[in-house]
């Protein structure tokens, strides 16, 4: 007899997971092409733009650890509004900045948020959901992310309207904090990360880093590269996005126009990931990457050099969206369901490692080759990482997610 397939908790998930999920993304949807262009604004250099907008993921980076301990120790709610109150900070910050200094310390503030946010997110939906409808969880819960990126831009674009200059987007990173606040304040959910383990939870992590260093060194790094895709793509879609003739704010649409179609596939990939495994959803979505970014580097030289910009940053966003869930449910997959945060703690510094070291690549590449070896060195990784995840993914994970 075929025991039923347990339901997705939409109702639980809703107050605690997605509405604050499309708020967050909100503002950093809003968050990313506005310090590029705010960047290069200040600085008039590719370069140096791309340079300090890496300084959001950066700040991911730098609190992946961190965040698996303050997850641990006291709990999703306290730790989400933390988060929540920092990114309003750095927000606020990058919209006062009239120096590319106080501005690129306001980037790696709002990262630095995000993190914490994402970490505490990703804890209570790892356990809270039963693990066979898993990635459809996670894929919502991307989906969310995708609804508030979509927004994210455009508000971002209004409010650069409003207020007559590029900084006027951070508003936007700003006033989504505030009902933010509000609803995780508020939301109905029981703590899943506070296992009280005081003092102990700090030595935990590092514990963790080690005794998981080879799923962390080989799988973790391989998916990191599509993370590193979306990192990558947000950076060099505006730069191509100029390169071939468009204004900041015709731009600014075209990243959250592509953020809707990430939206719209994010479901459907959910459902492969639950039903076919994880590799048939991230191996696609890195063979399109990589063709895409191809199709990047080619735009500015190829005649309706605008078309095959539109075309690369449409397709890349499905791969986006198709993809969305797949990272965090192979962290989710691997770790303690007992005790999650250290792993998944864990698991964010190795797959942030990507996305936070490749826009400084990007800047090296754009500034001393081209913007197009920029792109065309992106495309190489996403090939490499294709090529080793097969083997990576059938030696770590469990048959039946594989």
């Amino acid at each position: 007899m075929r025991v039923s397939e347990p339901a997705v908790p939409w109702r639980q998930l809703l107050p605690t997971a997605l509405v604050p999920n499309v708020l967050h993304g909100c503002g950093q949807g809003a968050a990313m092409p506005v310090t590029l262009l705010a960047a290069k604004a200040l600085t008039g250099s590719s370069a140096a733009a791309a340079t300090v907008t890496a300084l959001l993921t950066v700040g991911q980076l730098l609190l992946a650890l961190p965040a698996g301990w303050l997850v641990g120790r006291y709990g999703e709610r306290r730790v989400m509004l933390l988060a929540t109150a920092v990114t309003a900070a750095g927000g606020m910050t990058a919209y006062l900045a009239h120096s590319v200094w106080l501005l690129a310390g306001g980037a790696l503030v709002i990262g630095s948020g995000a993190a914490v946010f994402t970490m505490a997110r990703h804890t209570w939906v790892t356990v809270a959901v039963p693990a066979p409808v898993r990635g459809r969880s996670l894929s919502a819960l991307a989906g969310a992310t995708r609804l508030g990126l979509f927004a994210g831009p455009l508000l971002a674009a209004a409010a650069m309207r409003l207020t007559s200059g590029v900084h006027g987007g951070f508003l936007v990173v700003v006033v989504a904090c505030v009902p933010l606040a509000v609803l995780v304040g508020s939301a109905p959910f029981q703590e899943a990360g506070c296992d009280g383990a005081g003092d102990e939870a700090a030595p935990r992590v590092l514990r963790t880093v080690w005794e998981r260093r080879r799923v962390l060194l080989t799988l973790g790094l391989t998916l990191s590269v599509v993370s590193t895709m979306r990192t990558t793509r947000r950076i060099l879609v505006p730069l191509v996005g100029t390169a071939v003739g468009l204004d900041e704010v015709t731009v600014t649409v075209v990243v959250g126009l592509a953020a809707g179609l990430d939206f719209s596939l994010f479901y459907a990939g959910g459902v492969v990931t639950d039903r076919w495994g994880r590799v048939a959803v991230a191996l696609p979505a890195l063979v399109v990457f990589g063709v895409c970014h191809l199709g990047l580097a080619f735009a500015p030289r190829l005649p309706f050099a605008v078309l095959w910009f539109l075309g690369s940053t449409a397709l890349m966003a499905i791969a986006n969206g198709w993809s969305g869930g797949v990272v965090p449910t192979v962290g989710s997959d691997l770790a303690d369901p007992r005790s999650p945060a250290p792993f998944l703690g864990s698991w964010r510094l190795a797959t942030e490692l990507g996305p936070s070291v490749a826009p400084f690549a990007v800047a090296a590449l754009a500034g001393a080759l081209s913007l197009a070896a920029a792109c065309a060195a992106v495309a190489a990784l996403a090939a490499l990482a294709a090529l080793l995840l097969p083997a990576h993914a059938r030696r770590h994970l469990p048959r039946r997610t594989t």
